[in-house]
């Protein structure tokens, strides 16, 4: 009869296995296999790894028992996905991985810094390489054989549209560009002053007709300038106060006085204005449907888990048989 991993098991495991892996005759043992498939150690503990860390991310603390269970899930489930693949004929894209590695080496500093980092987690190359193939078959299976069953028609994201109407909505926006002249937090008054009688100057030639876009680029020392100034739409909270009180109050085409920040003079055009309202279907619907798509490819992932889980064969490595722990 199949049994689900018990959590206090899997403790057992990770903990045997840090033990284990301070032993010099085996590094990085096999605690578990799946349908056969040995899982070791270095891979629980490097999916614990990331799992913290997206946690953490996330703005919660990461419970040791509670990443235990999260990470051996999902190493099952990557092997599940991986087996799955393979019985259809899928077989791990080479190129895709060699390129995972080489840049997991650029990132590491080097190959010979990347071999030690390894090591020291108890894993040879061999061993990364054959867990990167798992991975990229077990993706590879989602992309190609899951996915392609997974469709949202213009009508369900309307649907949708409709029955969210709070995920839709925005505030009022502008869309404005703007001549930046820095001032440094430090200047002396002397400096300032140079400063703002630039932004004046870039005020009256744009007064004077000439090409706002066009302007910014010679004069802005802001990120902006290579667009002509241009900052899209924004709302009040995305900038600074004076910024946002000044370019609010303009109407499109008219064109602020100079705007002092704390990043320096502004000179504000404002193209456009977009009152408080909810966006247009035809405006999100892609989006929203790519979402929906992912959503409930996410469903159709976990069933095809459930399927495969409840015929799975767990055996811990001097220990009993059972199913596999969800991954969730």
């Amino acid at each position: 009869m199949k049994r689900i991993l018990s959590l206090a098991a899997m403790t057992a495991l990770v903990c045997a296995s840090t033990v284990l892996a301070q032993a010099p005759q085996e590094k990085n043992p096999v605690v578990l296999k799946v349908n056969g498939q040995p899982i070791r150690a270095a891979e629980i503990t490097m999916a614990m790894s990331n799992l913290s860390a997206q946690m953490q991310q996330m703005g919660q603390k990461p419970d040791q028992q509670q990443l235990i269970q999260m990470a051996t899930g999902r190493v099952i489930d990557s092997v599940l996905l991986a087996q799955a693949a393979k019985k259809a004929g899928l077989k791990p894209n080479e190129e895709r991985v060699q390129q995972s590695i080489a840049q997991i080496e650029q990132q590491a500093g080097g190959k010979d810094k990347f071999v030690t980092t390894l090591a020291a987690g108890g894993m040879t190359v061999e061993q990364f390489t054959d867990m990167l193939r798992t991975m990229d078959l077990a993706q590879d299976y989602v992309e190609t054989k899951i996915k392609p069953t997974v469709h949202v028609t213009d009508a369900e994201a309307k649907k949708f549209y409709d029955e969210n109407p709070k995920m839709f909505s925005h505030p009022e926006q502008v869309h404005a560009r703007h001549i930046l002249i820095k001032v440094p937090q430090d200047a002396d008054e002397a400096t300032k002053k140079k400063a703002h009688e630039k932004a004046e100057q870039a005020r009256a030639r744009a007064l004077k007709g000439e090409d706002f876009a066009k302007l910014a680029e010679e004069l802005s020392e802001g990120p902006s300038a290579k667009n002509g100034g241009d900052l899209g739409f924004f709302t009040r909270e995305q900038m600074v106060k004076p910024f946002a009180d000044a370019a609010f109050a303009l109407e499109p085409g008219q064109i602020s006085n100079v705007v002092e920040t704390r990043f320096g003079y502004h000179v504000i055009k404002v193209e456009e204005k977009r009152p408080a309202g909810k966006k247009p279907f035809d405006e999100v619907k892609d989006r929203l449907k790519n979402y929906l798509v992912n959503r409930d490819l996410g469903k159709a992932v976990n069933a095809k888990l459930e399927e495969l889980r409840k015929s799975a064969e767990i055996e811990e490595v001097g220990g009993q048989s059972g199913a596999a722990p969800s991954g969730k």
